[in-house]
């Protein structure tokens, strides 16, 4: 199933994936901000693992970079041959350290999450990150899901809620 964002009912479960930190911190998205503060205030009990909150701040380090470098085609690349860069890098930080000031739970990774993975990968197509979002999902009977990433939809057994004030 899948609804808008602004949908999900009080006192639910919700794991949150990391387009909605970004989105919801970055304010391109009032209502991702908006499920951030309704997790914040325990509204909903927003969850996530510590592999998400890493690929956020992986996010927010580049959306930095590239404000500061817009002409730079690969920041990866760059800033992987240039740690001297990486170094001047500190306001993503903010937005991490926002993200941990959240009300969250935080999951730990275990074997059999990543085993488990690769089931979902073939169940419905995802790819890794995806594919360990909903393991861990299944691991710790998690239903409910905040995500602007459509292909969650494949998945059988959860709900997948959505912003709507996206292009």
């Amino acid at each position: 199933m899948a609804a808008p964002l602004g949908t999900i009912p009080n006192g639910s479960d919700l794991l949150i994936d990391t387009n909605v930190f970004i989105y919801g911190l970055s304010g391109s998205s009032p209502q991702c901000k908006e499920c951030l503060r309704r997790c914040s205030i325990e509204q909903v009990t927003g969850i996530t693992l510590y592999e998400v909150i890493e690929e956020s701040t992986h996010h927010f380090m580049l959306g930095e970079f590239r404000s500061k470098n817009p002409a730079q085609a690969r920041p990866v690349n760059y800033l992987a041959a240039h740690p001297e860069e990486v170094k001047t890098l500190t306001e993503y930080w903010v937005n991490t350290q926002r993200l941990l000031a959240l009300n969250l739970v935080l999951l730990p990774m275990e074997e059999k999450i990543l085993s488990r993975a690769h089931q979902e990968r073939l169940a419905a197509g995802l790819m890794t990150n995806d594919s360990v979002i909903v393991a861990a999902m299944r691991e710790y009977g998690i239903l409910n899901i905040a995500t602007a990433d459509r292909g969650f939809n494949t998945v059988a057994g959860i709900s997948v809620f959505y912003p709507t004030d996206l292009p």
